[in-house]
């Protein structure tokens, strides 16, 4: 073989090589662009589902200046349900969903009334047994979970017969002492001694129709309610079965009448709910018929479409004329 042929062989084994060595940076190249584009789309699409739960979440702030307005109030008041178009009707607070559309995508939003719920700061040991009775807890472990969260929160160091004060909490594997005040937020529930994640979040159980459901404390219980009234307008049915006692049916019936209209007083419940008078004279005490704080949940989550991805947020908000914007967001959680 000559020497020119094989300065040819040479040159043609570095030109593949060089060729080689190209398209592999070509093929790296388009595989990180590809991974750059595919993050920026769902860079986008996170940031417009976020857009969209932001914007339901104001949309639902907004019906609730109005619901608080008094000259708005006393002007939807004098309308009849079927003279007022749907999506002009006043939101119910009581957890059900809205369905607000944007270009794009829409949100699901729900508003709960905090005063559709009992204050764990104040509420007596006699009703907290009650609810808790009707959740399914029974026996010792119920008396644990009450007699703990009155030590949790009373001011002293002496604990009931099945409480927990610093001595229990300062022994366990993760110590901490004993709050010995009033709950800051209702997920401190999950410090204070018997109340299980479980408990807090969902006990399965099942209703007088066989149906399973879940039942938690969060779902009862709120640092801003009022007392130990529920406002019966925004109580969802499950709160008013677990604090009153009544049957689901009654429940729901209650909750039909009100989204005619409001519920205005004992009278007016009985007459149109008469299946609640058997029941009317041990929950006469706890029912209230108005909101007395302005403390309310709202939940907004997005999608773009059907089974697609989802984005969340979930704010407590407290409608006050007082502040500038006619409201303030007490707590904002972006939920996944």
């Amino acid at each position: 073989m000559s020497q020119i042929t094989r300065q040819k062989g040479v040159a043609l084994i570095m030109v593949l090589w060089v060729m080689a060595i190209l398209s592999v940076i070509v093929f790296e190249f388009s595989f990180g662009m590809r991974t750059e584009l595919n993050m920026a789309g769902q860079f986008k699409e996170e940031l417009q589902l976020y857009g969209m739960a932001e914007g339901g979440l104001h949309r639902a702030i907004v019906e609730l200046i109005y619901l608080r307005d008094p000259k708005i109030r006393e002007k939807r008041k004098g309308l009849k349900a079927e003279e007022v178009a749907a999506e002009k009707r006043e939101w119910i607070t009581d957890g059900r969903a809205y369905t607000v559309s944007f270009t794009g995508g829409r949100a699901e939003v729900r508003i709960i009334g905090e005063d559709g719920k009992i204050n764990i700061n104040t509420v007596s040991e006699s009703l907290l047994r009650k609810i808790l009775k009707n959740m399914g807890l029974e026996g010792d472990a119920r008396d644990v979970v009450v007699d703990s969260i009155l030590d949790w929160r009373d001011p002293d160091d002496f604990y009931r017969l099945n409480g927990a004060e610093n001595d229990y909490y300062r022994g366990l594997a993760e110590p901490y002492d004993c709050k010995n005040g009033p709950l800051d937020s209702l997920e401190e529930l999950l410090l204070v001694r018997g109340v299980t994640a479980q408990l807090f979040h969902g006990l399965k159980r099942k209703d007088e129709e066989g149906q399973v459901e879940k039942v938690g404390l969060k779902d009862l219980f709120s640092i801003y309610a009022s007392g130990e009234q529920i406002d019966l307008n925004s109580a969802p049915s499950l709160v008013m079965r677990m604090v009153l006692g009544i049957p689901k049916e009654v429940s729901v019936g209650i909750v039909k009448a009100r989204e005619e209209r409001p519920i205005e007083n004992q009278q007016d419940l009985l007459r149109r709910v008469p299946e609640m008078a058997p029941f009317i004279a041990e929950a006469a005490r706890l029912i209230a018929y108005r909101p007395r704080t302005a403390y309310y949940t709202v939940e907004s989550r997005a999608r773009a479409q059907e089974g697609g991805p989802s984005r969340g947020l979930k704010a407590i908000v407290k409608i006050d004329a007082r502040e500038k914007k006619g409201y303030k967001v007490v707590q904002w959680v972006d939920v996944i």
